[in-house]
């Protein structure tokens, strides 16, 4: 009986040595494994389960592009983590009843804002913190194949305006010139965070107009932002109601924006981007075309000074929000707070400690060029609210404050 039970014993062991051995050479052959990288915030909505939660409910957690060009691998998983990363947000918020009356792939139509400004404006942030929301494809800057210019009218601004609008309805096909442009330029895409989740293993990904539609369809809310196009042309985007979108107008001091393209190479060659007085007759034609656009639609245009945003974040972002019919969620807190508390440089870095940026050029223009651009932008200064700096220890002294209320007359 003893020598019975013990060779069953044996054969036991030796099969389960086997099947051990088996299923270690399963995965150490698999040459094609790429670790899967996820933001910190959606790692933390994956591993965070509230007690007395109906989890069974709730959409299964995706992982992003996992080296397999299998677009329609990619875009099922991209539809299972939307709904994962928005299945406790409120819909009524944003004027619907449910994802789906938000995504074009099932007949919904999306929320849609732009961002219009000026190169060194504080965009890129602005930008970024409506990415923030889960659930967003940002249209990051899709005009930089223009070079360094302003459209201020025909003949661009036509071509502009219809590829704005096929963007936001993730019409991709006739987009030769703005996929082709990426193919040098990484961060026309990169930018967009969901969808270079997948272009920065498979490049050829963000070339595919079919793929670009496919994908970008899938989103419930849409994000772009412009800095070559002015204010006055985008009445005809307003007036589109099947488009239904609504534009963010950003200004910010021609002193501080000056100084800041100061330092960056891509500006000096252009008039439009290092001329004071273009700048300021910029501004002046947007403020006209502010006054007169948000008589007209005073629920679809919202103006931000960039001074109050940065010295008013956290309200001047829930106004922003609610503009824009989008729930206040986590993610935005958690990307203002690791954005706007400590500095990091660079070229497009959006961390910066954002009480201190608005006026940093008091302290290092030198007052010769500030008194210039003043000079140039008296009128520009009064209609956006800017005070004047009387001379080089006015500017620097901390009893000067540049700013000062402003209306715009409608």
């Amino acid at each position: 009986m003893f020598r019975r039970v013990n060779f069953y014993s044996i054969c036991f062991a030796f099969g389960l040595s086997v099947l051990l051995i088996l299923a270690g050479s399963r995965y150490t052959d698999n040459t094609n494994y790429r670790p899967i990288s996820e933001s910190r915030r959606n790692i933390k909505n994956f591993f965070k389960v509230d007690d007395g939660e109906d989890t069974e409910s709730q959409p299964v957690p995706t992982n992003s592009y996992d080296g397999t060009p299998n677009i329609e691998k990619i875009l099922e998983k991209t539809r299972a983590k939307i709904q994962f990363e928005l299945w406790n947000y409120n819909f009524t918020y944003s004027g619907v009843k449910k994802l789906d009356d938000l995504i074009i792939e099932t007949g919904g139509r999306p929320l849609r804002s732009i961002i219009i400004s000026s190169w060194r404006s504080g965009s890129t942030f602005l930008g970024e913190v409506i990415n923030a929301i889960p659930g967003t494809y940002y249209h990051y800057e899709p005009f930089l194949n223009y070079g360094i210019i302003q459209i201020r009218g025909s003949p661009l601004a036509e071509t502009v305006l219809n590829s704005i609008k096929d963007m936001l309805k993730c019409n991709f096909e006739e987009m030769d010139d703005f996929l082709d442009y990426g193919r040098g330029h990484n961060h026309q895409f990169s930018h967009n965070t969901r969808l270079w989740d997948h272009c920065k293993y498979k490049k050829e990904l963000c070339f595919d107009s079919d793929f670009m539609s496919k994908f970008c369809k899938l989103f419930p809310f849409q994000s772009m932002k412009v800095v070559r196009l002015r204010l006055r042309l985008v009445q005809e985007l307003l007036e589109d109601k099947e488009l239904n979108a609504k534009v963010v107008f950003l200004i910010r001091d021609p002193r501080g924006v000056l100084q800041s393209r100061l330092h960056r190479d891509f500006c000096h060659p252009s008039p439009d981007c290092s001329n004071p007085e273009l700048l300021c007759a910029d501004m002046i034609s947007d403020y006209v075309a502010a006054s007169r656009l948000l008589k007209l639609y005073p629920d679809k245009l919202m103006v931000l000074r960039y001074e109050d945003l940065a010295l008013n974040l956290n309200s001047t972002t829930h106004k922003l929000l609610k503009f824009l019919r989008l729930s206040h969620m986590q993610a935005v807190d958690e990307y203002l707070n690791s954005h706007t508390n400590t500095e990091v440089s660079g070229v497009s870095s959006t961390f910066r400690v954002s009480r201190e940026v608005p006026f940093r050029w008091k302290n290092i223009l030198d007052f010769e060029y500030a008194d210039q651009i003043q000079m140039a932008c008296k009128e520009a200064m009064n209609l956006w609210g800017y005070r004047m700096a009387h001379n080089a220890t006015h500017m620097t002294s901390k009893e000067f404050d540049p700013l000062e209320t402003y209306t715009i007359t409608q």
